[in-house]
């Protein structure tokens, strides 16, 4: 791992990190699985997390032995489906909605002149952020359609690294999935896991919840 002194950039997953959204992709995606006869589970709703909307519909199908029934169309169509659900829960997101810790975490790191980054796999990251009121912190949301690949590949990391002009050993990656971890790994960027350290054990530091975001945390669990 690089110095901490070389760090200059934060680069923040949404869901799970700044907010609770998970819970309202999870409801629509479970809505959707049920609906076409898919048993939902924690085990499934922890390989999705993270992924975008098709990865995530191929994931579920394939979970109910359904992968080759549906027509890319078709497929569209149902995530289609799982996106109004989930605008229809995104209307009641309000700044209360932030997780613990992470204003607090926020304001830390511009007292202290670190750049910071929305680096999401959802298309829908700056409309949450403007519910959340937070444009004032990411003006800068890293647009999907400027990369070939999601989550887990390293391209959604790498591009918003790129957008603070910073080197990858000049920023670390923040993120509560599996495939997101992965996605801060393969761009060579320090990853910091929020969650079950067993689950995200390929994070360069765990921490169980946001609240354990600080810059004297980090700097005490960094790897020399």
């Amino acid at each position: 791992m690089t110095d901490f002194s070389n760090i200059k950039g934060v680069l923040f997953d949404l869901n799970g990190i700044i907010t609770d959204s998970w819970l309202y992709h999870s409801k629509s995606w479970r809505q959707v699985a049920e609906s076409i006869g898919i048993q939902w589970s924690s085990k499934l709703e922890e390989a999705i997390k993270g992924r975008d909307r098709i990865d995530s519909l191929n994931a579920i199908l394939k979970s109910g032995g359904m992968e080759n029934q549906y027509s890319e169309q078709e497929k569209e169509a149902l995530a289609d489906k799982k996106n109004d659900i989930y605008q229809q829960m995104l209307e009641i997101m309000n700044p209360n909605d932030i997780l613990p810790g992470i204003h607090d975490f926020l304001a830390e790191l511009r007292q202290n002149d670190y750049q910071m980054i929305i680096a999401s796999a959802s298309a829908n990251a700056p409309k949450e952020i403007k519910k959340l009121d937070l444009e004032d912190y990411f003006p800068l949301i890293v647009d999907l359609k400027e990369i070939k690949h999601n989550k887990p590949a390293p391209d959604v990391y790498l591009k918003a690294a790129e957008m603070l002009n910073l080197d990858v050993d000049q920023c670390i990656g923040i993120d509560d999935g599996i495939v997101g971890v992965e996605s801060i790994n393969a761009a060579n960027v320090v990853s910091i896991g929020i969650g079950d350290p067993k689950v995200l054990s390929m994070a360069d530091i765990n921490f169980t919840s946001t609240k354990d975001l600080t810059l004297t945390n980090i700097r005490q669990n960094w790897s020399k």
